[in-house]
């Protein structure tokens, strides 16, 4: 009985409630019916597992197989600290005037939503993570930034990038093709408490697509000037007054073999 329950509020889901589990093509939509089948996928445990999950727990030490990391003074560390995420990846001192602090991967990921479609197995690229700090308005708006980039010593002053940057101390989520950007400001991001952050990198009806979202909200979406080469993960950061202490939480990427609306 549970699973011909199971199979009915399927075909609830599909029809949109039409209990009499005819289709109607005035008020059901492809959409609907996509997103049903992905659902009985999800839940029947078929949806494609993380490529990558980084939670600092390693009780071992950081993993540099996986990761880079740079900070003059001293080096990162993992803490328990007050954060949400423990333990999470952090600098150990404040930042001192023009210092950087960075975490890079090692390994590069596909990143081609222009030509991604029926003749690719990759079809989505997602990145997620947890990130705050302090004193954000020391922060150096001209380099810090985090999401994708072609090479490790990249920054927010690189050429092909893709993620979220600063100006005026403020969030802004980024898409930058051979110098030329698409750049929409996310007033609502506070840094000073933890944000998730996410990035989901895809084709849509054929035109490629950034989607940009903040705490599980959307909050820019980007088709213009969009880079298509294998990326890196960055997380850069940079003071140009008085210090900052970034910490970053779960870190996780993943591919997807068709797109999970």
């Amino acid at each position: 009985m549970a699973f011909i329950d199971f199979l009915g509020r399927v075909l609830d889901r599909v029809m949109n409630q039409d209990n009499t589990h005819t289709f109607d093509r005035t008020t059901d939509s492809l959409e609907a019916i996509s997103a049903a089948i992905w659902w009985l996928i999800v839940t029947g445990g078929g949806r494609p597992d993380m490529d990558l999950y980084e939670g600092w727990q390693d009780e071992l030490g950081i993993d540099f197989t996986l990761w880079t990391l740079t900070h003059p003074a001293i080096a990162w560390t993992r803490g328990a600290g007050a954060g949400v995420a423990a333990p999470f990846l952090t600098a150990t001192t404040t930042m001192v005037l023009n210092e950087v602090a960075q975490l890079v991967g090692n390994q590069r990921w596909q990143i081609a939503p222009d030509t991604w479609g029926t003749n690719t197995i990759v079809r989505q690229t997602v990145l997620e993570f947890e990130f705050t700090t302090t004193l954000v308005a020391n922060l150096d708006n001209a380099v810090c930034f985090w999401g994708f980039t072609p090479a490790q010593a990249n920054n927010r002053a690189s050429n092909n990038i893709i993620g979220f940057g600063l100006l005026g101390d403020v969030v802004q989520a980024v898409t930058d093709l051979a110098a030329a950007e698409t750049v929409t400001a996310i007033a609502a991001a506070d840094l000073a408490t933890y944000n998730k952050f996410r990035i989901e990198i895809l084709a849509v009806a054929g035109v490629g697509t950034v989607l940009f979202y903040l705490n599980e909200v959307l909050v820019a979406t980007h088709i213009t000037n969009l880079p298509d080469l294998p990326m890196y993960p960055n997380f850069q950061f940079d003071t140009e007054g008085g210090g900052a202490v970034p910490q970053i939480g779960v870190v996780r990427i993943w591919h997807h073999d068709a797109i999970i609306p």
